[in-house]
C-alpha cells in the first residue's frame, strides 16, 4: 500500500486532471451503455412491428427503451425509411458523444502524464544532486542511469494507460452489470458467475510478476553497469586487447538477464491461455443461459442481443484487468526502486554562509576518528594535527593511510565519527556545507572532465569568468602554452570525460578549473602526478606566485612536490605518524626517510 500511495503520489497537482479525465471516461461508458439499447428497440419494436405487418405498437420494459421509442416517428407501414435513419441517426449520435468523450479524456490524461513524467524526472535529478557521497558510494552509476531511465519510463507507462484503465474498467463493469440487473437479475448472476475466480487468478498474476520483475531489474541493473564502465574505459580495453573479455563477460550478464526474462515470459504465457479461457468460458456459459430464457420467454431476441453485449462489455474488464495487473506490478517493482534514491536523506545544507567572508585558513583536526562503513576498520585513527593560515601543508604516506580522507572531512564530504575539525577555530559543522566547498578549491588525482571545450571546463567553477581570467588561471596551470597543439585552441572539445586529452593536460586543464575559483584554501589531491617533472617544476612555479598566501594541502608522492612545504604530516595506517619540515624529517629515521632515500636512489640511477 505505501507504493501504490507513492505511485499515485507522482500525479501530484494533476490529479484534479485525472479526475476529470475519469469522468469523462464515465460518461463515455454511460453513453455506450445506449448502444445495445438501441438495438433492442429495432429488433423487438421496428422490425418485429413492420414483420408483423403493423398492428399494435410496441411498449418498452424499461424507460431507456421507452425513450428511444418516443423519439422514433409513428409507427406504420409509410415510415418505415424515417424511423430506420432515426434509428441511426441515435447510434450515431451516441457514438459520436462517446468518441469525443474519449477523445478529451486521453488527451487530458496524456498532458497530464507527460508534465507528471517531468516532474518526476526533475525532482530526481534535482534529489541526486543533493545526496551524499556516502550515497554514491554505494550504488552504481549503471544502477542509478537504469533507474533514472528505465523505471521512471515504467512509471510513465502505467500513469499514462493504466490509471485512467482502471477507471475506465470499473466503470464499465458496474454499468454493464447494472443494465442487465435492470433487465432480468438471475440471468445478470449467471453473466458474472466466473467473475472473482478471474480476479482471483489475476491477483496470483500480479503477485508473481512482482517477484519477477524485481529480480528482472536487478539483472537489468547489472547490465547497464557493465556496458557504462565498458564505454568509459573502452581505451583501457583497447589498451590490454580485452575486447573478447568484454564480451564474455557482457554475454554471461546477459544470460542471466534472459534466464529471468524467460521467467517472466512463461509467466504471461501461461496466465493469458487461462485468462481466455476463463473469458470464452463465461461468454459460452451466458450464451446457453440467453438461449434457454430466450426459449421460455422469460427474455425477448431484442433483450437477448442487448444482454449479449452487456456481457461482452463485462467481459472486457476481466480480460484487461489482467494486462493492469501486469503493468501495476512492474510499475510498483519501479516506485520502490527510485524510493531507494528519494527517500534517501539529502545532505543538510544548513549553517554559517557569508559569501563575502573569507577564511583564513587555520586548520586543526582535534582526535579525530573516521570509518566508511558501520562494518570496517577506521580510516583514521585519532588523528590531531594543527595548521596555521598561509602554510603549505604536504600529506604523505602509503596507499590507505587516510590522506584523501582527511581532504573529505575538510571539505565535508563526509562527517567524522569521533572528535573535532575547526576552521578558523570554528567547528567546521557551523559552516555552511556550499560555503566551505566554495572556499575551499579542491583538484583531484583523477580529474573529470565534461565532454565541452577546454574553455567550458575551466570556466565551470566560475561561469562569469572573462577571457582574461580563464588565461591567467590557465598559465598558472601550465597549460596555457601548449594551446597551440589543439586546432581550435581553447574552444577544442576534449570529449566525453576529456577522452582526447593525455592525463598530464587533464590534470592541468582540472587545476585551472580551480584555481579560476580564486578559493581561500587550495587542495591539490595528487594533482601533478601525470605531468613530467620539467612541467611540474613549472606549474609549481607558477602556483608559488598565485597562491601568496594562502592555506595549501598537497597529497603527492613524489618529494619534488611536497619538499617545499614549510609543514609535513606523514600517515600510516589511519594515524599521525610524523611531522616537521623537510630538513627534519630526512634525518629521522621513519617512512619519509625510506621514501626520500628510495627516491634519491631511483634519480641518482637515472642520471648516471
Amino acid at each position: 500500500m505505501t507504493n501504490i500511495k507513492k505511485l499515485f503520489a507522482i500525479l501530484g497537482k494533476w490529479k484534479p486532471y485525472y479526475a476529470l479525465s475519469g469522468l469523462l471516461l464515465i460518461l463515455s461508458t454511460i453513453f455506450r451503455m445506449f448502444e445495445p439499447k438501441v438495438l433492442q428497440v429495432a429488433i423487438d419494436g421496428v422490425i418485429a412491428f413492420f414483420q408483423k405487418g403493423g398492428g399494435v405498437v410496441p411498449e418498452a420494459k424499461d424507460a431507456i427503451a421507452q425513450t428511444i421509442y418516443n423519439i422514433l416517428p409513428d409507427l406504420n407501414t409509410s415510415t418505415v425509411t424515417s424511423v430506420l435513419l432515426v434509428l441511426g441517426a441515435i447510434y450515431l449520435s451516441i457514438s459520436l458523444i462517446r468518441g469525443i468523450a474519449m477523445f478529451t479524456s486521453s488527451s487530458i490524461s496524456a498532458y497530464c502524464t507527460e508534465k507528471a513524467t517531468k516532474r518526476l524526472r526533475d525532482n530526481l535529478f534535482a534529489h541526486i544532486q543533493g545526496l551524499p557521497m556516502k550515497f554514491h558510494s554505494k550504488v552504481s552509476t549503471g544502477e542509478m542511469i537504469q533507474r533514472c531511465t528505465g523505471d521512471v519510463d515504467t512509471v510513465r507507462k502505467f500513469i499514462g494507460s493504466q490509471v485512467v484503465d482502471v477507471i475506465l474498467l470499473f466503470a464499465v463493469f458496474f454499468t454493464s452489470f447494472a443494465m442487465m440487473l435492470s433487465m432480468h437479475v438471475t440471468y445478470a448472476l449467471i453473466a458474472v458467475s466466473i467473475v472473482p475466480l478471474i480476479f482471483f487468478l489475476s491477483f496470483f498474476f500480479f503477485k508473481k510478476e512482482s517477484e519477477i520483475w524485481k529480480k528482472h531489474e536487478a539483472e537489468q541493473d547489472k547490465l547497464t553497469s557493465i556496458v557504462e564502465e565498458n564505454l568509459a574505459g573502452i581505451r583501457v580495453v583497447t589498451a590490454f586487447a580485452k575486447q573478447d573479455f568484454e564480451i564474455e563477460k557482457f554475454e554471461k550478464q546477459n544470460q542471466e538477464k534472459l534466464k529471468i526474462g524467460i521467467k517472466h515470459l512463461n509467466l504471461h504465457a501461461l496466465y493469458w491461455p487461462i485468462s481466455d479461457f476463463l473469458f470464452h468460458a463465461q461468454i459460452t456459459l451466458s450464451l446457453l443461459a440467453g438461449g434457454f430464457f430466450t426459449l421460455n420467454g422469460a427474455i425477448t431476441v431484442g433483450e437477448l442481443i442487448a444482454f449479449y453485449s452487456y456481457i461482452v462489455m463485462v467481459s472486457w474488464p476481466m480480460r484487461r484487468i489482467g494486462r493492469v495487473m501486469s503493468q501495476m506490478s512492474m510499475a510498483l517493482v519501479a516506485i520502490e526502486r527510485l524510493s531507494t534514491i528519494l527517500d534517501d536523506d539529502k545532505e543538510d545544507y544548513s549553517g554559517t554562509y557569508e559569501e563575502d567572508k573569507s577564511l583564513l585558513g587555520d586548520i586543526e583536526f582535534k582526535n579525530v576518528w573516521f570509518k566508511y562503513k558501520d562494518d570496517e576498520e577506521h580510516v583514521l585513527k585519532d588523528v590531531s594535527f594543527k595548521v596555521t593560515a598561509g602554510d603549505q601543508v604536504a600529506l604523505l604516506g602509503p596507499t590507505g593511510a587516510g590522506k584523501s580522507t582527511i581532504i573529505a572531512l575538510l571539505a565535508r564530504f563526509y562527517e567524522p565519527e569521533k572528535g573535532q575539525i575547526l576552521i578558523d577555530g570554528i567547528d567546521s559543522k557551523t559552516y555552511s556545507k556550499a560555503y566551505l566547498r566554495d572556499k575551499i578549491g579542491v583538484v583531484l588525482q583523477k580529474p573529470f572532465l565534461f565532454s565541452t571545450t577546454i574553455k567550458n571546463n575551466i570556466k565551470y567553477a566560475k561561469p562569469t569568468a572573462t577571457e582574461e581570467e580563464i588565461v591567467a588561471a590557465a598559465k598558472a596551470a601550465s597549460i596555457d602554452h601548449i594551446m597551440h597543439v589543439f586546432a581550435d585552441g581553447y574552444d577544442t572539445v576534449v570529449g566525453e570525460k576529456g577522452v582526447t586529452l593525455s592525463g598530464g593536460q587533464k590534470q592541468r586543464v582540472a587545476l585551472a578549473r580551480t584555481l579560476l575559483e580564486n578559493p581561500d584554501v587550495l587542495v591539490l589531491d595528487d594533482a601533478t602526478s601525470a605531468v613530467d617533472t620539467e612541467t611540474e617544476y613549472d606549474i609549481q612555479q607558477a602556483l608559488q606566485r598565485y597562491l601568496n598566501g594562502k592555506t595549501t594541502f598537497v597529497i603527492a608522492h613524489r618529494m619534488t612536490s611536497i619538499q617545499y612545504a614549510n609543514n609535513i604530516i606523514v600517515l600510516e595506517d589511519g594515524s599521525v605518524a610524523q611531522h616537521g619540515k623537510h630538513e627534519d624529517l630526512v634525518k629521522e629515521e621513519g617512512f619519509y626517510q625510506q621514501v626520500y632515500k628510495v627516491q634519491s636512489a631511483i634519480e641518482s640511477d637515472i642520471l648516471s
